[in-house]
């Protein structure tokens, strides 16, 4: 394999169609883009809810919620669950503030939630850029809207989806801020995400060659091999679950992500398989660089037990000012990580056929 087509910028672009490469060089713009669309929009919430369900399917708002989850900087001030199917839960009464996230605005799964939750005359809050959501919102239904433009792929939205979801979360006081900023809505600075991107972006970039970049090197040590992901805490689970789907669907290739402690309860045991199997596999541990404590042990414990295996690996630490920065540093790592290894496996970046396949099949089960 001629790994340098990595260095050939021409070739790049020229397979990337849709230029997934500069919806990336632009995603550092997402944060403050969409904090001034929550500015604008002066949305007022009661301040008598009793809990939160946040609807929404596939991976820009799974990795926006699990972030939110995850973050030093969020502190949770009543229930809030994440529900990525159209069932609503028994505990959800009209004390019950259901947010509904769909980047299209026709996700089936949020769209059958929406309606069941109105039915019962419960209050939603809904973030989308349009389709039949938007379109149930302004028919009215105690429905309110928070719309966004960006022609994006649904999976390149989730910094938009992200601050949406922490600036209605702030605004309906079911989360609590840390480090106020009193000219900020949530009290968020969003400036510290996006100097730091920015900063990264320099290092990630297709100019930059690969004997210097960092996600080229592992795009690299990934081709031809089956991707192992594993996060040590929940910020960098959160990121081993967005490489692990980003590699399936922009690079086109099957991918598996866990965390620590879980693997040690039954999937390394897996790992005892024959050899000319193991040689298959490619492992990839994302770390917190400030990690010191028992989360640390662990990995260094399970990194030893794979030198004993003669198991691949590399290690990712990530590091950043608080944990939303670590998050989307390793986001915006394992996007252009997917991107690169796109390249070496010659294959449209942006295209995801066999979900289109399942959509449509999907839509007329629905309707039988």
């Amino acid at each position: 394999m001629e790994f340098n087509i990595l260095d050939n910028e021409k070739y790049i672009y020229n397979l990337d169609k849709a230029k997934l490469i500069d919806v990336l060089l632009d995603f550092p713009n997402q944060f403050k883009k969409a904090e001034k669309i929550i500015k604008d929009l002066e949305i007022k919430f009661r301040d008598d809810y009793r809990n939160v369900a946040v609807f929404g399917a596939g991976n820009p708002s799974t990795v926006a919620f699990k972030l939110i989850e995850s973050s030093d900087i969020n502190k949770f001030k009543l229930p809030i669950v994440f529900c990525s199917t159209s069932k609503i839960p028994a505990w959800v009464t009209k004390d019950t503030l259901i947010i509904a996230v769909s980047h299209s605005g026709n996700t089936l799964e949020v769209l059958n939630a929406v309606d069941r939750a109105a039915e019962k005359g419960i209050e939603i809050v809904a973030i989308t850029t349009g389709g039949i959501l938007k379109e149930k919102a302004k028919a009215g239904n105690k429905i309110k809207l928070i719309e966004y433009s960006a022609p994006l792929l649904p999976r390149m939205a989730v910094g938009y989806i992200y601050v949406l979801l922490v600036e209605v979360l702030a605004s309906a006081n079911a989360i609590g801020i840390s480090g106020i900023d009193k000219d900020r809505p949530s009290g968020l600075n969003w400036d510290d995400v996006e100097n730091e991107l920015f900063q990264f972006t320099r290092e990630l970039i297709s100019e930059n060659k690969i004997y210097k970049n960092t996600a080229k090197k592992i795009a690299i040590n990934l081709y031809d091999k089956i991707p192992i992901i594993y996060g040590i805490n929940k910020i960098t689970g959160t990121i081993a679950y967005r490489l692990k789907t980003q590699l399936c669907t922009v690079s086109k290739i099957f991918a598996h992500y866990n965390t620590l402690p879980e693997i040690y309860h039954d999937e390394i045991v897996g790992w005892e398989m024959r050899p000319e199997l193991r040689e298959k596999f490619f492992a990839l541990f994302i770390t917190d660089k400030s990690e010191q404590g028992i989360n640390k042990k662990r990995t260094e414990l399970l990194k030893g037990i794979f030198i004993e295996k003669d198991i691949d690996f590399e290690e990712i630490a990530i590091e950043g000012s608080n944990d939303v920065v670590k998050g989307f540093k390793g986001i915006f790592l394992a996007d252009w990580i997917s991107l690169y290894l796109a390249i070496l496996n010659r294959v449209d970046p942006n295209a995801i056929t066999l979900v289109d396949v399942i959509k449509k099949r999907l839509e007329q089960i629905d309707k039988t």
